[in-house]
């Protein structure tokens, strides 16, 4: 049972390859992410739905970036200092701005 299920899982991430996965409240969508174009269409789409519902998690090359509305005053950016802007985009415990969000996922 155990083998059957790690195969499973193991097809699943395979399946998932190429493919982006956006989550917000209220549901989730899953667009194509096999070229530079689809990957900007990707995160338009992810930031719509973050300033649409208050944030959204979008989930590309087996990492999760969650997209939220920046509070009054937006923090630096950790890999360029940079002020972000409307948006923040946290990428584990990294707050980065949208650019290097973009640049992370090519």
């Amino acid at each position: 049972m155990r083998a059957q299920h790690d195969r499973i899982l193991i097809n699943l991430s395979l399946e998932m390859n190429g493919i982006a996965k956006i989550s917000f409240c209220g549901g989730a969508r899953l667009m194509p992410a096999r070229n530079l174009y689809d990957r900007e269409l990707v995160f338009d789409e992810a930031e719509f739905c973050a300033r649409r519902h208050g944030q959204a998690r979008l989930e590309i090359d087996r990492r999760a970036i969650l997209i939220s509305v920046a509070p009054e005053s937006p923090a630096v950016c950790d890999d360029c200092e940079r002020v972000a802007d409307r948006l923040t985009f946290a990428l584990g415990d990294r707050h980065i701005c949208r650019r290097c969000a973009r640049e992370s996922a090519r």
